[in-house]
């Protein structure tokens, strides 16, 4: 992972939300995890650490680039592959092909470390700084302003516990920063103590942290507890324990879009009962009239 893919990811997270008002910034990068996911469930652990690079460039050479092809047509699952392997198509074409040595495993564990760092502006659960691609690119992409990971919780006098970010003058890119504090944490990270039963905010070892929440809105999307320790097994850390429950959850949803979609066409159902309803009702007084007349 290097600075250059660091741009090139949170550049086509943008593009693609910007040219797909339904769905934000934060549901998204859950929908590119959840996809990722997908893609490493079935347990095949010699498809993890293959170059996601070599997949997408099948796929737009129109040749058979298994798992980048739709298995249900028609369907809201079909819509959320083909924006995934959109962003991964821009990804592509941003790097122009030099992504070889970022495997499926490098990509998710990225995914959820941007995802983990999402909830930094404003209360500790929310993501406000997802609300438009401005605050996305300010915080992720170039700027020049100060981020201290711990400044929620600092009191006055306490000297910084994680590496920060000072203010500039001028805007600068993020993308080193980022790389280097992925780095310096992923194998922490992979660990999940934010979802430790005895976990609280002041026990934090990593920038970001993952959220649980009975909002689905607000709360991240994590993988199966299989594809967990395979990521796990990839990085050389210990496997999950029984403290967390990972791998119960409910993740095959397509969050906004699935439920946005659903709302428009019960409007449409509504609507065209109502008019039913209508027509109904004036023939009926149509043919009452006739009859008294």
């Amino acid at each position: 992972m290097n600075s250059y893919i660091h741009n090139a990811i949170i550049l086509s997270i943008v593009d693609v939300t910007n040219e797909n008002k339904d769905i934000g910034i934060f549901e998204f990068i859950k929908l590119m995890i959840s996809e990722t996911n997908w893609i490493l469930s079935p347990g095949e652990r010699d498809f993890g650490p293959s170059s996601v690079s070599i997949y997408v460039q099948k796929h737009i050479d129109g040749r058979y680039s298994y798992p980048l092809y739709s298995q249900h047509p028609g369907t809201f699952r079909e819509k959320s592959l083909h924006l995934y392997i959109d962003c991964l198509v821009k990804i592509h074409k941003f790097l122009d092909g030099y992504w070889e040595t970022v495997s499926w495993y490098d990509l998710l564990t990225y995914l959820l470390f941007i995802q983990s760092n999402c909830h930094h502006s404003g209360h500790i659960n929310s993501h406000k700084l997802c609300r438009n691609s401005d605050s996305f690119l300010n915080f992720f992409y170039k700027s020049k302003n100060a981020f201290n990971p711990w400044s929620k919780w600092e009191k006055k006098g306490d000297g910084p516990r994680m590496d920060l970010i000072d203010e500039t003058k001028e805007a600068e890119y993020r993308g080193e920063w980022w790389v280097n504090a992925f780095k310096r944490e992923k194998l922490e990270f992979l660990m999940f103590h934010t979802l430790a039963p005895n976990y609280y905010i002041g026990e934090r070892f990593t920038t970001g942290w993952i959220v649980t929440s009975w909002n689905e809105n607000d709360r991240d999307f994590l993988p199966y507890g299989s594809v967990i320790n395979q990521l796990r097994d990839y990085y050389h850390t210990p496997p999950l324990s029984g403290d967390y429950g990972l791998g119960c959850r409910k993740n095959d949803v397509l969050y906004e879009i699935e439920k946005k979609e659903k709302g428009e066409k019960k409007k449409d159902v509504e609507l065209f009962n109502l008019c039913d309803l209508i027509i109904a009702s004036i023939g009926l007084a149509l043919l009452i009239s006739k009859k008294t007349s």
